[in-house]
């Protein structure tokens, strides 16, 4: 992976964003940027293109699945790879759901950070 990986987060819970931030910042290797509200996220990414989208599956208004859903849709936004989190998943559950190649991954939120950091190095080798 390159330096200064650009991420998205799209979560509704500020707390996680900041420490995922500071989590994913503290590698050297990712420059995070955070949105709570998935219309704003959605729109973040549309105009920033980053190099990878975290979405929250379970927002007030806006599912992260929806917004993958339209990114996928969109050929500007296609190729940009997502990582879905998960309070609602234990780790366990996440290993157990969708590991097929067309699905992106889905990290619980109670996860080690180094799951989520070798997610994005997989997902990501910018």
């Amino acid at each position: 992976m390159g330096q200064n990986t650009r991420i998205i987060i799209i979560d509704d819970d500020q707390d996680v964003c900041e420490l995922l931030k500071a989590q994913l910042e503290a590698t050297g290797r990712m420059s995070v940027s955070y949105q709570t509200n998935g219309a704003d996220g959605f729109e973040f990414i549309n105009q920033q293109l980053p190099d990878l989208a975290i979405l929250d599956i379970n927002m007030p208004g806006t599912y992260g699945v929806a917004i993958g859903s339209a990114l996928a849709g969109n050929t500007a936004t296609a190729g940009i790879p997502i990582l879905y989190l998960s309070a609602m998943v234990t780790p366990g559950e996440a290993d157990d759901i969708g590991r097929s190649e067309s699905t992106p991954p889905l990290i619980s939120k109670g996860s080690p950070i180094e799951e989520l950091i070798a997610a994005i190095d997989k997902l990501c080798p910018c």
